[in-house]
């Protein structure tokens, strides 16, 4: 008797995990967790810069089982969120896995809107996007669509110097060698914060060997060789570079990627006939610009910055007179023999131009 007590109730427990026992599925949600801003009319001011000035925040999307979430927020003009290149321009922000709010200080969000290319005191509309996805265990994207939540904002930024993040390079063709600093010719910069950095170095030697660096020292990351020339990695020997040349680096942090393109600029416009060989500049390694001398131009003439002869790399200007990377042409002020100075020292997005 004993032993059938034993038996049965082993088989009611049994019975009892069956019943108990429920399948998770993963779902998609039937709508998209909708994105709210604590404001949709924001006036930035140095007077507010100091304080949270905005704040976004979003509820859990129901996916039918606990799963980690990641969000991203977007935030781009209305311009640049349709067509084949939609949100191509947008500052990214990754948000903390299940976070559900995301807030700014006033300065913090006025960087943002100012590396947009918004003008300083005048209200511009802005989309802001919330991405959520779901990841599988191994990191591949799930089955489960991204979903996505729009608000539309008015803003009004006000004017910065804009610093953008840098790598700093220490090299042997630099002096003092081996040392970073932070001046023109030594950096490259991440115009939208995006681990994507530009800027334009100076390879005097055949043989150039150096290291980009996240700190004026070397007690941060510091990227190196990887496996080719067009690779990096933090624990590998040197960056290497066979010049002499003048070259724009890309670099990516993320894709651990590095690239070269060498450049020779010269000034082509309607004064030469937009020659790739009359306005030919010379380059001063002293303060790291590009320069020609006795450039006649008539008022109204056009012309615009390339670096090569099949003008692969070329510099014009964007709707606010900044130098762009194949931007539309410059336009001469006033007539006269003027000299033209090209400056590229400063890393990406603080390129600049005169004509005196």
């Amino acid at each position: 008797m004993k032993y059938l007590f034993a038996i049965t109730s082993l088989l009611l427990v049994i019975t009892s995990c069956k019943k108990d026992l429920t399948t998770a599925t993963l779902i998609s949600p039937s709508g998209p967790s909708k994105l709210t801003a604590s404001s949709t009319n924001l006036v930035l001011s140095s007077s507010n810069d100091s304080i949270a000035a905005i704040s976004f925040s979003w509820p859990a999307p129901n996916y039918g089982v606990a799963v980690p979430v990641t969000y991203t927020l977007l935030i781009d003009q209305p311009s640049d969120t349709s067509g084949a290149t939609a949100w191509s321009n947008a500052k990214k922000i990754t948000i903390a896995t299940d976070s559900l709010k995301k807030s700014w200080l006033g300065t913090d969000f006025n960087v943002l809107l100012n590396q947009l290319g918004l003008t300083p005191g005048i209200a511009a509309p802005i989309v802001v996007r919330l991405k959520a996805d779901v990841n599988q265990s191994t990191g591949t994207a799930s089955v489960i669509p991204t979903l996505s939540s729009d608000v539309s904002m008015t803003v009004t930024p006000y004017k910065i110097v804009l610093i953008y993040p840098k790598l700093y390079a220490a090299g042997d063709f630099l002096t003092p060698n081996w040392t970073q600093i932070d001046q023109p010719g030594w950096v490259v910069a991440s115009l939208k914060s995006d681990n994507n950095y530009e800027g334009y170095i100076n390879f005097p030697n055949t043989d150039n060997n150096f290291k980009l660096c996240t700190q004026l020292s070397w007690n941060g990351t510091n990227y190196g060789w990887g496996t080719s020339a067009t690779t990096m990695s933090t624990t590998g020997g040197n960056l290497y570079f066979s010049g002499p040349g003048y070259c724009r680096v890309s670099v990516d942090v993320t894709a651990l990627t590095i690239s070269y393109t060498p450049t020779n600029w010269f000034v082509s416009g309607d004064f030469n006939n937009w020659s790739t060989t009359a306005g030919k500049m010379t380059f001063n390694a002293s303060t790291n610009q590009w320069t020609v001398t006795g450039v006649a131009m008539t008022a109204g003439n056009h012309f615009k910055f390339a670096g090569d002869p099949s003008w692969n790399s070329q510099y014009g200007v964007d709707s606010k007179g900044n130098l762009a990377s194949n931007g539309g042409d410059i336009i001469a002020a006033k007539t006269g023999t003027f000299t033209v100075t090209l400056d590229l020292s400063q890393g990406a997005g603080n390129y600049t131009y005169s004509v005196k």
